[in-house]
C-alpha cells in the first residue's frame, strides 16, 4: 500500500476541475510592456449584461505614423464599472508595415487596458501566426512597482459574415507591474484572417477585434503571527497587518512568515459566476516560508451535483525565482458567514509540501474540489454571499526546517566494502532539523488532527528521489508514538513496474548523546506500489518531549537518514524453439510455462555484503508462466545461499498457484564453463521457497576466481518447468451454472438426494481437468469402466510437489460434503465414444479411488481417510493426531543441498525488512528497537515480529508432510460431522476395500503418520455395529507397520467385550493373520487365543482353532499348541458327559 502525500480530505486543484489556465511566454512586446504571457482557450462563450455607456474613443488614428497604412475605431461598451467590452477595428490591415499595433487606453474596473496585435506573429509565434494580447496598466503611472489585478477577458477576431465562425480565447490573468500583458502568441493562422473569402476582412480590409473584460473587485488583509518565532521567554510579538485595496497590493515575498493569515474580500461575485465554471478566480500572493501561496476560487461537478471549490496554490509564474524552493504547510480554508453575530463559517484543513514549481514532484496545489454545495454558498439566508461579496481566507502555519545531504561515504553501519567503489552516487545521509516542533504538536491537538505526516524536501541517490516522512502524533489512536518512513520514488520513470532494492538507517538524533540515538535500520525493495518503508512506533511520544532525553533540544528535533541503493540490471529472456526440449507427446499441460531466464545483475556487491551476513537482498518480481518470481541472496556461515521465491504480498492473486522447476547460477565472468548451477523446484502458494547452498563467500570474492568482476555478480535463474498447480476448490470455482447443483455443498441437500448416483459425468470432467493441470491424467486404458490417474514423470521424483499436493487435499476437505463428493462412485464417461451413463454402478470407482490409484498418492490418502473416520467417531474432541509439531522442526534438504529460507526471518512483504539470517541473527549488533520490522506506512494492521531463534541452530520452515501442518486445522472438530458420520464411515470403508494393499516402490513416499492403531482402535468403538466387519478387515491396510503389535492385541482384546458380536471373530482372525509380528507378540497372541476356546462354538470355534495353529507356527510353538488344544478339548468333552 502506498503512503498519502496529503490529508485525505485534500483535493487536486484547478487544474484538474477547470479547462483554462496560463503559462508565460517570453515573446518580446513594445518597450512599455516587461512581459508578456500565453492564455490557453476555453469554449465556453462569456455571459454579458445590459449595455449601460458606449464610448467611441479614436477615429482615423494612424499607427505607423507613415502613409497612413492603417487607422483605427475603438468602440467601448460598458456593463457596468469592472465589465467591458473593447471593439477595436483595424483599417487596411493585410497593408499593415508596423510589427505591432496597439490601442488606445480604455478604463476598466480603474485601471488602464488595451488590446496589442502582431499582425505577421511575435517573436514567440509560429511562422505565419498572428499574436494578439490584453494589456493592463496601473492609472497612476508606471512609477508604481506594486499592484495587481485579476481579470477574466476573452479575445476574439470577428467574422462580420457568419458569427460561428469568429475566432475567440478565452483565460484569466493576475496583472501587476512585472505581467502586463496576457495573450496568445500563435492566435490564429494569419492566411485564415486575409483571405477575403473567409469573410474576416470587410470594408476595405478592416479587421475587426474585440475584448470582453472582466475585473476582479477584491480586498486582500493579511496578518503575520509571530508566536512561532517567539524568544526563549515565551514573549509573544505583536502581529503584523497589511491591508491591500484593489488597486494596490502591499505583500511581497517575505522572509521567515511562518504563520499568518490571509483574508480575500470579492466584491462582485456575480459577475464571475458563470465564469468559474470553466476558469478560477485568485487572490494576489502572500508569503508562506520559502513559497508565495494565492487562494483559488472554481465551481466543479462532483456527482452531478455543483460545489464551490476551493484551493490553495503555490506555482511561481516569476522566471527568475528559485526552482527548489519549498515549504511543507499545514493551512484551514474558510468561507466566512458575513451575517450579523454569525459563527457558521465553513473550515477545511489539510496540509502537504508546496513547491515553486512541480519539477520535484511535490504539490503546487491543494484543496478541495467539494469545498461545499453551491446551493449552499450563494443561497439568499445562508450569508455567506451578502451584497455580491463573498469572504474566504486561509491560515497557515509553516514548518522552520534546515537540510543537508552528503553523497557517499561509509553509511549503514560502515558496510562499503574495501573494494567497493565509493563514488557512484549509490548512498548518501540526509539530516532533516526540525523547529518549533512543540507548537506544531499543539496545534495539531488542538485542531484535534490525527494521522497528519511532514514530508521532508527529496534528496537524490542513485537517480531515485528519496525524502523523510514523519508522523508527530503516529499513526495510532490514541497517539502514542512518533512513526518515521522513507520515501523513494523514480519521478523520471513513467513505466509502474520500476522497482529499487534500498538498504536504510533511520535515526531520531539525541542532540546531547548522540550514542543514545534512536535508530532502526530495513531493506526494503520499493516500488510503485510500495514506495515507502518504514516504523509506525520509531519512539515513543512520552520519550520524545522528555526534556531531559536529548530528543527535544531548544524546540528542535533531528532527524537522520543513511541510505544505500543496489545498483542493479536484469533481463529477462525466453528460450527459442531449439533451445526448449518438446517431444511430440507433450501434453497442454507441459506447454503452459515458457522456458525462461531471468538475469539479475547486482553492480555494487561489496556495499551489500556486510548487509548480506545479516539480512537478505532481492530482485524485482519477473513473471514465468503465470506466476510472480523474485530470486533472493544472503550469506550463511560464509557460505552463499540463494532462493527462489514466489510473490506472497497482500495484492497478489490468491488463486494462482504454480509448481515451478527451475535451476540457478553464480555465474562466472570470466570463465562461462565454470559457473555453477543447482536445480530445485517450488509449489508458489503451498510450500513456496527452498534454498541453494552455492560456494564459500571468501572463494567467491577471490580476484581470480571469476564471480566477482569489478564489483559485480551476476546471478541467473532458469525456469525449466512451470504449470498451475491443483486447487480442490476449484470443482466448485469453474462448474458451470448448470453443475452447481451437482456440486453442491449444501450437507442437507446431499443427504436427500440419491447418492446412489454418484457423481455426475460432467464433475468427473472437471476433476479430469485439475488433475491434468497438476499433472495427474485421468485415463481409461484398455477397460472404459475402469479409469486410471498416472502421474506425470516430472512429478514423480519431487517429494515437495506431492507433499503440497495431499496438503492442499487435507485443507480443501473440512466438511463432510466435500468429503462424500470424492467419495461417491463416478458416472463413468465411455472410453472412446465419450457418452455418459445415466447411473453409477456400485462397482464404478470414485474420485478418491482414482487418487489411491497413483501408488505414491496411496499410502498418504489412506492416513487421511482414517483421520476423516476418527473426525466422524469423535467430534467434540478433534483429531487424535498430536504429532503435527515434528513437521516444524526438520530441515527439508534434497538431492542438490536445497533447504528451505526461514519464512518469519526472510519472508517478503511488510516484515521483510526485520528478518535475520538462516543462522545465529540475533547476534548483530543491534538492540531490539534496531531490529524491529518495516512496514509500509499505509499498512494499518500491520505485521507480527517474526519468532526469535536459539542462538547458533540453524532454522528451517516446517516440511510439508503426507499429512501436512495444516492436518489438526483443516481436519478439527466440525459441528456438521455427526449428522452425516454413518454414511461417511460406509463410503470410506467401500473405497477403502477397493485397495489391492500393495506397498508403492521406487517413488519417493511420504512417511506414514504415527497413531493409526490407536486411531482404528477409536473408530472400531464407536463406529456402527454393521460397519466393524469390514473396518477390521481392513485393518492390515490402514495401521503402520511398526504399530502391527499394536493392532493385535486390539483385536485380540475387542472379541474378550462381553459385548462381541461372534460375527466379528472370523475378521478378527483374518486381520490378525495378515499382521507382521515378531515371536513374542504371536506367544502373547497365541495364549490370550486359547482363552477364547472357552466361550467358543460352531464356525468361531473352528476359526479360532484354525487362528491358534496359524499363532502357534508363527512363534514355533505348534507342538505345545497341539498338547494345549487336545487339553482343552478333552475337557470340554468331560463336561459335555457330566
Amino acid at each position: 500500500m502506498k503512503h498519502s502525500s496529503s490529508s485525505s480530505t485534500t483535493a487536486t486543484s484547478m487544474e484538474a476541475a477547470a479547462t483554462s489556465s496560463t503559462c508565460s511566454s517570453s515573446a518580446p512586446i513594445p518597450s512599455h510592456s516587461d512581459q508578456s504571457s500565453l492564455g490557453t482557450s476555453s469554449s465556453t462563450a462569456m455571459t454579458t449584461t445590459t449595455t449601460s455607456t458606449i464610448d467611441d474613443i479614436t477615429v482615423g488614428t494612424t499607427l505607423d505614423g507613415t502613409n497612413g497604412a492603417a487607422a483605427e475605431t475603438v468602440t467601448i461598451d460598458r456593463r457596468g464599472e469592472y465589465s467591458a467590452t473593447c471593439k477595436w477595428t483595424v483599417q487596411g490591415f493585410p497593408r499593415v508595415k508596423a510589427r505591432a499595433l496597439w490601442s488606445k487606453y480604455f478604463e476598466v474596473g480603474g485601471y488602464d487596458c488595451r488590446l496589442l496585435i502582431y499582425p505577421k506573429g511575435d517573436s514567440q509565434a509560429l511562422p505565419g501566426y498572428i499574436s494578439i494580447y490584453l494589456q493592463i496598466m496601473d492609472p497612476r503611472g508606471t512609477s508604481s512597482s506594486k499592484w495587481d489585478c485579476f481579470a477574466s477577458y476573452r479575445l476574439s477576431i470577428v467574422n462580420p459574415l457568419d458569427d460561428s465562425k469568429t475566432i475567440h480565447r478565452d483565460s484569466w490573468h493576475r496583472f501587476s507591474s512585472k505581467k502586463k500583458s496576457h495573450g496568445w502568441c500563435d492566435f490564429t493562422p494569419a492566411s485564415t484572417v486575409f483571405d477575403s473569402k473567409l469573410g474576416y476582412l470587410f470594408n476595405n480590409d478592416c479587421v475587426l477585434i474585440t475584448a470582453d473584460i472582466l475585473i476582479l473587485n477584491e480586498s486582500v488583509s493579511f496578518m503575520r503571527d509571530n508566536s512561532s518565532s517567539s524568544t526563549s521567554n515565551n514573549e509573544v510579538q505583536s502581529g503584523l497587518s497589511l491591508s491591500i485595496s484593489s488597486n494596490s497590493v502591499a505583500v511581497g515575498p517575505v522572509s521567515d512568515v511562518l504563520s499568518g493569515k490571509c483574508t480575500w474580500k470579492v466584491h462582485n461575485f456575480s459577475l464571475f459566476k458563470e465564469m468559474i465554471k470553466t476558469q478560477k478566480i485568485m487572490s494576489p500572493v502572500f508569503p508562506a516560508g520559502e513559497c508565495n501561496l494565492r487562494i483559488s476560487v472554481y465551481q466543479s461537478s462532483v456527482n452531478g451535483m455543483d460545489y464551490l471549490s476551493m484551493c490553495l496554490e503555490s506555482k511561481d509564474t516569476e522566471k527568475t525565482a528559485v526552482s527548489d524552493r519549498s515549504c511543507w504547510c499545514l493551512f484551514r480554508m474558510s468561507v466566512l458567514n458575513q451575517k450579523a453575530g454569525g459563527s457558521n463559517h465553513v473550515h477545511r484543513d489539510s496540509y502537504g509540501r508546496f513547491a515553486a514549481d512541480n519539477k520535484s514532484g511535490d504539490n503546487t496545489s491543494l484543496g478541495w474540489n467539494d469545498y461545499m454545495k453551491m446551493a449552499d454558498f450563494i443561497g439568499a439566508e445562508s450569508g455567506f454571499l451578502v451584497d455580491d461579496t463573498a469572504v474566504f481566507s486561509t491560515s497557515f502555519h509553516v514548518i522552520k526546517e534546515f537540510s543537508s545531504f552528503s553523497k557517499n561515504g561509509g553509511l549503514i553501519g560502515g558496510r562499503v566494502g574495501s573494494g567497493a567503489r565509493k563514488s557512484d552516487g549509490h548512498m548518501g545521509k540526509f539530516t532533516w532539523r526540525i523547529e518549533n516542533f512543540m507548537r506544531l504538536k499543539d496545534l495539531l491537538k488542538k485542531r484535534k488532527i490525527t494521522g497528519l505526516c511532514i514530508k521532508s524536501r527529496r534528496f537524490q541517490i542513485g537517480n531515485r528521489d528519496c525524502r523523510l516522512i514523519v508522523y508527530p502524533r503516529g499513526q495510532s489512536q490514541p497517539p502514542c508514538h512518533l512513526s518515521v518512513f522513507l520515501e523513494v520514488t523514480d519521478l523520471r520513470n513513467t513505466s509502474s513496474d520500476w522497482s529499487c532494492f534500498v538498504s536504510h538507517r533511520l535515526s531520531v538524533v539525541n542532540q546531547r548523546m548522540e550514542e543514545k540515538s534512536v535508530t532502526k535500520e530495513s531493506q526494503n525493495r520499493y516500488s510503485k506500489a510500495a514506495k515507502d518503508w518504514g516504523w509506525r512506533e520509531f519512539v515513543t511520544l512520552t520519550s520524545l518531549f522528555d526534556q531531559d532525553s536529548g530528543f527535544l533540544v531548544q524546540d528542535t528535533v533531528v532527524f537522520s537518514a543513511e541510505v544505500l541503493i543496489l545498483k542493479e540490471t536484469s533481463i529477462m529472456q525466453d528460450f527459442t524453439d531449439q533451445d526448449t526440449e518438446s517431444t511430440n507427446g507433450t501434453s497442454q499441460t507441459d506447454k503452459v510455462g515458457k522456458r525462461s531466464s531471468f538475469t539479475w545483475k547486482v553492480e555494487n556487491f561489496l556495499s551489500f555484503k556486510e548487509i548480506m551476513e545479516t539480512r537478505k537482498i532481492f530482485s524485482k518480481f519477473f513473471q514465468a508462466g503465470g506466476c510472480e518470481l523474485r530470486i533472493g541472496v544472503y550469506e550463511s556461515f560464509d557460505t552463499i545461499c540463494i532462493y527462489l521465491e514466489s510473490d506472497q504480498s497482500v495484492g497478489s492473486d490468491p488463486d494462482k498457484n504454480f509448481w515451478v522447476r527451475y535451476r540457478m547460477a553464480v555465474v562466472n565472468q570470466k570463465n562461462p564453463a565454470k559457473t555453477v548451477w543447482k536445480e530445485s523446484s517450488i509449489c508458489t502458494k503451498t510450500w513456496n521457497n527452498s534454498v541453494l547452498q552455492f560456494m564459500k563467500v571468501s572463494d567467491m570474492l577471490e580476484t581470480d576466481a571469476g564471480f566477482l568482476v569489478r564489483d559485480t555478480v551476476v546471478f541467473v535463474c532458469e525456469i525449466l518447468d512451470c504449470c498451475p498447480w491443483f486447487e480442490f476448490s476449484d470443482l466448485e470455482v469453474l462448474a458451470s451454472e448448470d453443475d452447481q447443483d451437482a456440486l453442491t455443498t449444501d450437507p442437507d441437500e446431499l443427504i436427500d438426494s440419491e447418492d446412489s448416483e454418484g457423481n455426475s459425468g460432467d464433475e468427473e470432467d472437471i476433476f479430469r481437468n485439475l488433475l491434468s493441470r497438476a499433472g495427474f491424467h485421468l485415463t481409461y486404458g484398455d477397460n472404459p469402466s475402469q479409469p486410471q490417474v498416472t502421474l506425470r514423470e516430472k512429478l514423480l521424483m519431487d517429494a515437495g510437489a506431492i507433499a503440497g499436493f495431499l496438503t492442499g487435499l487435507r485443507v480443501y476437505l473440512d466438511e463432510p460434503a466435500k468429503v462424500k463428493k470424492l467419495l461417491l462412485p463416478t458416472k463413468l464417461s465411455g472410453g472412446n465414444d465419450g457418452k455418459k451413463a445415466v447411473k453409477a454402478d456400485e462397482s464404478s470407482p470414485s474420485l478418491m479411488n482414482l487418487l489411491m490409484g497413483v501408488k505414491v498418492l496411496q499410502q498418504a490418502i489412506i492416513d487421511l481417510l482414517l483421520d476423516i473416520m476418527v473426525e466422524c467417531c469423535q467430534p467434540s474432541e478433534g483429531s487424535l493426531n498430536d504429532d503435527s509439531s515434528d513437521a516444524h522442526s526438520k530441515p527439508s534438504l534434497d538431492g542438490s543441498g536445497a533447504s528451505s529460507p526461514l519464512e518469519s526471518d526472510r519472508g517478503s512483504g511488510a516484515t521483510e525488512s526485520a528478518q535475520f539470517p538462516v543462522h545465529e541473527r540475533l547476534d548483530s549488533g543491534l538492540d531490539d528497537s534496531k531490529r524491529a520490522s518495516a512496514v509500509q506506512s499505509s499498512d494499518i494492521n500491520g505485521t507480527d515480529m517474526p519468532g526469535q531463534a536459539l542462538p547458533g541452530q540453524p532454522i528451517y520452515p516446517p516440511v510439508t508432510t503426507a499429512g501436512g501442518a495444516l492436518e489438526n486445522a483443516s481436519l478439527r472438530s466440525k459441528t456438521m460431522w455427526p449428522e452425516q458420520s454413518e454414511e461417511l464411515l460406509g463410503l470410506i470403508v467401500n473405497s477403502l476395500r477397493a485397495l489391492d494393499g500393495a506397498v508403492p516402490q521406487g517413488c519417493p513416499e511420504p512417511r506414514r503418520r504415527p497413531q493409526s492403531a490407536q486411531k482404528i482402535a477409536l473408530v472400531l468403538d464407536k463406529a456402527p455395529k454393521h460397519l466393524q466387519p469390514d473396518l477390521v478387515s481392513l485393518i492390515p491396510k490402514l495401521v503402520e507397520h511398526a504399530e502391527h503389535p499394536l493392532a493385535a492385541y486390539a483385536l485380540l482384546e475387542r472379541l474378550k467385550k462381553p459385548d462381541a458380536e461372534p460375527a466379528l471373530w472370523i475378521p478378527v482372525f483374518g486381520a490378525l493373520s495378515q499382521l507382521e509380528c515378531g515371536s513374542d507378540v504371536w506367544e502373547r497372541v497365541l495364549i490370550q487365543s486359547f482363552d477364547l476356546l472357552a466361550d467358543s462354538n460352531d464356525e468361531p470355534l473352528a476359526a479360532t482353532i484354525d487362528f491358534i495353529f496359524k499363532a502357534a507356527s508363527q512363534c514355533q510353538h505348534l507342538p505345545e499348541a497341539v498338547c494345549i488344544y487336545i487339553s482343552e478339548y478333552l475337557i470340554l468333552l468331560s463336561g459335555m458327559i457330566y
